[in-house]
This record gives structure tokens, C-alpha cells and sequence, in this order.
């Protein structure tokens, strides 16, 4: 073979492998969270051939959001929480090179490059997960769960299998993005699932403040903004450090201890704030909803609740 046949065969295997890497693909955990296999979604039925689905397990897939890397502390967390709680078939949707893009300013990376990005992808899902359940892949025993961006891309992939005749059973947005979703058809609403939970814990900045869900949940919520988590500060921090990511990633991070510390996140059922604060004990203990639990039956609205400013977070009773 001639200098420039070589030359052009690794030309294209290098793009090939480049165009992988720019592409969004699912990662799925065998035992831990270093033994994984991980498939474009165009080729994300290879999995079925392999060990990693147990039919008889519910399949849960966590979404990352805007930045989001797949040894970041949210995916970190949460993967690895249900792969400690041993129940589940457990994925990712890696998609962190549509996430984000280095550009003048960290707006313009996101409203320019990953929200229109993860519109995209919210389509392109829906039919992945067609291709998956035709493949074997139960999806009436699925619970996907994002994280801002991330949120809304399972969303938008659950109102287009809607409006295919497939319902999801199940999604979970962890305090959905607020910025080019508001007022918008196409995001997480109670629509893209026959049951969506949704955690508001940084609903003044990066979270969005409407209702997004069958049952909303709003931890230590009050009427006057800005929504402090506890443990949180109130000190302007450079954007998206750890000090200013700290509301908003509260939201996984009190799924996480729901998940370890059951029935200790509780919220009260109310209209809305203003009713739930003038509430007496015994109307906050009439009707509550624990986080992290799938209840079709809930009834739907707002949920109101306080944490502690630590893990474990939730104060059970005490904290309605």
C-alpha cells in the first residue's frame, strides 16, 4: 500500500473516531462505576447482547446538564448511588461534548451551542429508545432522571414518544434549566411521562420557577427571593464554581440522600406557599409525598418541605 493510501485510511479512521467523540452515547455500568461499556446512540441496542440488562430490574438512565462530564459530581453521585442501592440496570446519557463549547463567554456556550444542541438531542432520543425497546429494552420499566439541561433533553424525548402513542413511565428533573425553556413547548412538563417528579432547589437563578411536573417538590421555598439552600452562601461566587453551583446542585444531591436515607425527604402537599406556611401540624402531616418514590396515585401540585444544611438532609416530619 502506497505512503499516501496509509495516509488517507488513517485520515478517516481519526475522523471517524473524532465524529464518536463529538457524538452523544450511552454509558452503561456493569457492577461499578469503573466497569462500563459505552455505545453512540445510534448504536446503543449493542448493550442488549451483553450482560448488562437484567429484564426483571427497573432501567434507570441519568441525564448530566450544561458542562456535565461523565466524572463529574453529579453524574459521580448519582451513578454510583444506584449502583450501591444494587436494584436497577444503570446508564448515562454521556452527551458532554454537545454540553458545552469553549467560546467568549460561558452565555454564549450555552444559549448558542447546548440548548440548541439539546433540543436536538431530545428528538434524536426518542428514537433511540424505539430502537431499544424493538430490540428487547422494557421501556414501561424505565426512570430517567436529569440534571438542568439535562432534564429537558429526557423531556422533549418523552413528549415525542408521546406523540407517538409510547408513554415513559417515569422522569425525574433536578431542578430543569430556566434559561431558553420558560414559556417554551418544548421541555420537561407533567405531559412527558405518565408520573414526573420534579426537585426546585435553585428556582431564582439557573432553575426554573414554574411547575414542571405531575408533583413539584420545593425545598425550603419562601416568598421572598432569592431561594437560600441551607449550607448554601449568599456571597456573589465566580459563575459555575462550586460556591455558585451550590443551589442548584442541590437538587441531585437531595435525590441522593433520598435514595440512602429513605422517607426522610418529605414534602406537604399545599397550593402554594402562602397556605402551606399558615398550615397547622396536623394539616402539613395530612397528605405527603416522599422524594425518590414512584407514586402514579400522588396527588398532583406543590410540595413544600425543609432540609437540614448537611447530609443527611432531610428532617422526615420535622421538616413539613
Amino acid at each position: 500500500m502506497s505512503a499516501g493510501a496509509v495516509g488517507f485510511f488513517l485520515f478517516l479512521f481519526i475522523a471517524i473516531c473524532s465524529g464518536n467523540n463529538k457524538e452523544a452515547k450511552l454509558r452503561y455500568y456493569f457492577d461499578s462505576f469503573e466497569n462500563f461499556e459505552e455505545w453512540p446512540i445510534y448504536e446503543a441496542t449493542k448493550i442488549l447482547s451483553t450482560a448488562w440488562y437484567n429484564s426483571t430490574r427497573t432501567t434507570v438512565i441519568f441525564c448530566h446538564g450544561f458542562t456535565g462530564i461523565p466524572t463529574g459530581p453529579a453524574v459521580t453521585a448519582v451513578i454510583k448511588t444506584y449502583l450501591e442501592q444494587g436494584e436497577s440496570n444503570v446508564a448515562l446519557l454521556n452527551w458532554d461534548y454537545l454540553a458545552s463549547k469553549p467560546m467568549p463567554s460561558l452565555a454564549s456556550s450555552y444559549v448558542n451551542f447546548a440548548v440548541p444542541n439539546a433540543r436536538r438531542l431530545g428528538v434524536r432520543l426518542a428514537s433511540t429508545f424505539l430502537d431499544l425497546s424493538e430490540a428487547g429494552m422494557d421501556l414501561n420499566k424505565t426512570h430517567l432522571i436529569g440534571h438542568s439541561l439535562g432534564a429537558h433533553i429526557l423531556g422533549i424525548a418523552g413528549n415525542h414518544l408521546a406523540a407517538k402513542g409510547v408513554q415513559l413511565p417515569w422522569i425525574t428533573g433536578l431542578d430543569p434549566a430556566a434559561v431558553g425553556f420558560e414559556n417554551k413547548a418544548a421541555r420537561l412538563y407533567e405531559g412527558s411521562a405518565l408520573f414526573v417528579d420534579v426537585i426546585h432547589t435553585d428556582p431564582n437563578k439557573y432553575g426554573t420557577s414554574m411547575p414542571s411536573g405531575t408533583v413539584d417538590f420545593w425545598p425550603n421555598f419562601k416568598s421572598g427571593w432569592p431561594i437560600i439552600q441551607p449550607g448554601c452562601g449568599r456571597k456573589p461566587a465566580p459563575a459555575l464554581s462550586k460556591e455558585d453551583l451550590c443551589n442548584h446542585n442541590r437538587s441531585w444531591e437531595l435525590l441522593v440522600n433520598a435514595i440512602k436515607y429513605p422517607d426522610t425527604l418529605i414534602g406537604c402537599h399545599a397550593k402554594n406557599y402562602r397556605i402551606w406556611k399558615n398550615y397547622s401540624k396536623d394539616e402539613r402531616n395530612a397528605y405527603t409525598l416522599a422524594i425518590g418514590i414512584h407514586n402514579i396515585t400522588a396527588r398532583a401540585g406543590n410540595y413544600y418541605f425543609m432540609t437540614n444544611s448537611e447530609p443527611p438532609y432531610g428532617m422526615a416530619e420535622d421538616g413539613l
